[in-house]
């Protein structure tokens, strides 16, 4: 029979306003769950399989769960890289800033060749230890030194194949849809796999034939009492195995397409016994989505099978997860279903390509339906179209609205929001019906609701300890994202916390303390941070291997050769290229790094001259500020334009140290300088490097002192925010190599946008074969984009 659909409605409706007492004790526990909002993350990394000697670069997105738009409460994002044993051997602190950030990490010598992990979380993300609110996928590294010849890893013996009854039950005396999965020991699917089902005689009753993912799905009809056996041939042998045993009564939850459009068919159904015992009882139904939650009553109403319709507009966007509870409010029956509709996506609309020079190509993207005004932020990995090095699992799409809600890792999710269409729709349902119970355990969310144990972070916080209770004055030098600052420490206050503190990579604290003559001399302070160490966060779930059958456990590719690499060391240079120093300072930041030999030494006498050259005005005259009254002999500031709150002046540094007062640069003498680094666009120092970083480094050898008075104690700090280093392509002498059309890298493009007429332009290498763009990232503040782009010129 078919259930009033205007009664399921109201209900639907109603519950967004409150339920009567007999209906919503199940709201009001999930509502205790679901209170603390979640953070979904993402990171999008240029490839999954990678040379020593090449960079990871990387783009991370935080999202918060419940409205699906970037997360402003945390600052504080966690990298690290595990080997196959979970050891850190990498792992560093970066800097959120409206929920996007970018990294990388070298992948040096020291990485044997082999499978690795990439996990990225928040602190607040260990509050739900349970739960998927943190980022693990797994890459690859060949490591040519290794000269390792292992065998392929044998997994073509045995299978694994699954049998998962819709809802989770299988019933005799009635039609089931069942799903089957196979996997292989690496866990990926076994693909076109043909499974017949067998009575106990040996007769097909009916037959599936899995995709590509190694999943199907088939119709029984199970009478009580039988026997049944899965029957099916892999390597030239047949194997059978028993299917368990169907239950005698119960009740299943199904999805069925209907005719109405934009709309499932929401089903349950019994067989001869369960009507006697359900047929005339009511049943809860509460549709989540992990941060929300509608309930309504469902009953059988005296027959055997009964369909509500629901339209789509009812449903959540994404994974909708449908639990029946039975009258004493336990969860008898589950199943997934996933609503495409309204779903915020965006794509490229348009690629077109113009060779700028012989050896560049200017690619320009479109989307029309871009607004500049919004927040975007996109990263791109170019790489030849040929490629087998970019191989992920996961893209931004399946990452936020498909993974967490599952159990275990889904091998190509990304497939299903790739150039989606109704067949990828059906084959995500089939997945969904082979996924069993979701990610959320009921008595987790009736028993243990999460406490948030863990804060947001936002910074660095310090607390200053003093060794008295007599009071003090001090002043905290600044650093590139803080300015100075005079704090007093009254009489009886011991400590001080200061909270909201960004360091960079090397910095330091230094506090001068005002002694009884007025002057500020060192401090006798002691300090205090949180966090001061990367705390690890332990994690069940186990991401896919991004290897494939028949590849070697070590290369983690079937026909690549480590000597093939060493045939072609005159061409990939970064094979076994020994770096200049200059060039190792060079690829560590994202300025121009300026060497100070004796022909440099001789052009530029002082700093003045050189800088002068470089964008900036230098004035070294005698001044005095009308207002303070304080003199400055050396005066420096941008000649490019700054935004209206911006300073002019750009942040200098000396052998590391932040220069507060800039006359130490009159008539400084370049006889002592090793090298310069000049950012003239001031990426990573925030407002106060708006106007550029120049950073001077002494040579060692040289016996120079800064004639300034120490009038503060440098304090280290142990845990500070890793800038990202300007991302290094490697050179290659050709590009019609079979090596470099499959593992060759072109660029990465992180923190692109679109402008206000909805362009993209990007310069890339021009390798006169086709190249192909992955793009990932979010635009409009909440449109998500995942799209790969063929480009030929």
């Amino acid at each position: 029979m078919k259930t009033n659909i205007h009664l399921l409605l109201f209900l639907f409706l109603s519950c967004n306003f409150g339920f009567s007492q007999d209906t919503s004790e199940i709201i009001d526990a999930y509502e205790d769950f679901a209170d603390l909002s979640r953070e979904q993350i993402y990171v999008h990394f240029n490839k999954t399989t990678y040379i020593t000697g090449e960079m990871l670069g990387f783009n991370a997105y935080v999202f918060l769960k419940d409205i699906k738009q970037p997360s402003t409460n945390t600052a504080n994002l966690y990298c690290q890289i595990l080997d196959k044993n979970d050891k850190v051997l990498r792992e560093k602190l970066i800097m959120m800033n409206q929920g996007v950030s970018r990294g990388d990490f070298m992948i040096d010598s020291t990485f044997v060749s082999g499978e690795y992990q990439f996990k990225v979380y928040t602190n607040w993300s260990r509050n739900f230890n349970n739960e998927h609110t943190y980022f693990l996928e797994k890459f690859n590294v060949i490591n040519p030194e290794d000269k390792v010849n292992d065998k392929p890893i044998d997994i073509d013996k045995t299978i694994d194949i699954q049998v998962l009854p819709e809802s989770g039950h299988l019933l005799s005396e009635t039609l089931n849809v069942v799903g089957v999965i196979a996997k292989d020991k690496l866990g990926l699917g076994v693909p076109n796999l043909k499974i017949d089902i067998l009575n106990k005689n040996g007769d097909v009753l009916t037959s599936t034939t899995l995709n590509k993912f190694g999943i199907g799905q088939f119709l029984f009809f199970p009478t009580e009492g039988e026997d049944y056996s899965l029957e099916y041939f892999y390597n030239d042998s047949k194997v059978v195995s028993k299917l368990e045993q169907p239950e005698r009564t119960g009740i299943l939850l199904s999805i069925k397409d209907i005719t109405t459009p934009n709309s499932i068919g929401v089903t349950l159904k019994t067989n001869d016994i369960g009507l006697e015992n359900f047929g005339n009882k009511n049943f809860k139904l509460v549709i989540h989505n992990g941060a929300n939650a509608t309930e309504a009553i469902l009953s059988l109403n005296g027959a055997k099978e009964s369909i509500t319709t629901v339209d789509h507009s009812y449903l959540y966007e994404g994974v909708n997860i449908l639990t029946l509870f039975d009258e004493e409010d336990r969860p008898i029956a589950e199943r997934l279903y996933f609503n495409f509709e309204g779903l915020p996506l965006n794509s490229v609309t348009k690629a077109s390509v113009n060779q700028v020079q012989n050896d560049s190509l200017e690619i320009t993207l479109k989307l029309p339906t871009i607004d500049a005004q919004l927040f975007q932020n996109l990263s791109i990995s170019v790489l030849p179209s040929e490629t087998r090095s970019y191989a992920h699992h996961q893209n931004i799409i399946s990452a936020i609205y498909l993974q967490p809600y599952l159990k275990s890792a889904v091998e190509q999710a990304s497939y299903y929001f790739t150039d989606i269409t109704e067949k990828k729709k059906y084959e995500l349902d089939n997945l969904l019906l082979t996924q069993g119970w979701s990610s959320y355990d009921w008595t987790t969310i009736f028993n243990a609701p999460p406490e948030p144990v863990y804060d947001f972070e936002v910074g660095i916080s310090y607390t200053i300890n003093a060794n008295t209770s007599s009071g003090k004055n001090l002043f905290i030098y600044p650093n590139i994202n803080t300015g100075s600052e005079i704090l007093s420490l009254t009489e009886g206050q011991k400590s001080f916390e200061k909270r909201g503190f960004f360091p960079l990579d090397d910095e330091k604290i230094r506090i001068g303390e005002t002694k009884r003559n007025g002057n500020v001399g060192q401090s006798n302070v002691v300090l205090q941070f949180s966090p001061s160490k990367i705390i690890d966060f332990k994690t069940a779930y186990q991401p896919k291997t991004t290897l494939r059958a028949n590849q070697y456990a070590t290369s983690g590719t079937s026909d690549f050769k480590f000597d093939d690499i060493e045939s072609l060391d005159e061409v990939i240079l970064y094979a076994k290229k020994k770096y200049t120093r200059i060039e190792k300072l060079q690829n560590k930041t994202l300025g121009k790094v300026i060497d100070f030999g004796e022909h440099e030494r001789q052009f530029y006498r002082t700093f003045a001259q050189f800088i002068s050259e470089r964008g900036f005005l230098v004035d070294e005259t005698m001044n005095v500020n009308e207002a303070s009254q304080e003199s400055s002999r050396f005066r420096i500031k941008t000649r490019a334009p700054v935004s209206i709150n911006a300073t002019d002046v750009p942040l200098i540094y000396l052998d590391d140290v932040i220069l507060v007062d800039l006359d130490v640069l009159y008539k400084f003498s370049m006889e002592v300088v090793d090298y310069v680094e000049v950012n003239k666009g001031g990426i990573g120092g925030g407002i106060r490097g708006a106007a550029g970083i120049i950073k001077i480094y002494t040579d060692p050898h040289k016996k120079f002192k800064v004639k300034t008075k120490v009038s503060f104690t440098q304090y280290n700090i142990p845990l500070t925010y890793t800038t990202p280093k300007r991302f290094y392509v490697p050179k290659y002498s050709v590009f019609d190599s079979k090596f470099f059309k499959e593992y060759g890298v072109i660029d990465w493009i992180p923190n692109a946008r679109f402008d206000t007429n909805g362009e993209l332009s990007l310069k890339v290498l021009n390798t006169k074969s086709p190249i192909r763009l992955y793009v990932e990232g979010i635009v409009n503040s909440q449109e998500l984009m995942s799209q790969q782009i063929e480009v030929t010129n």
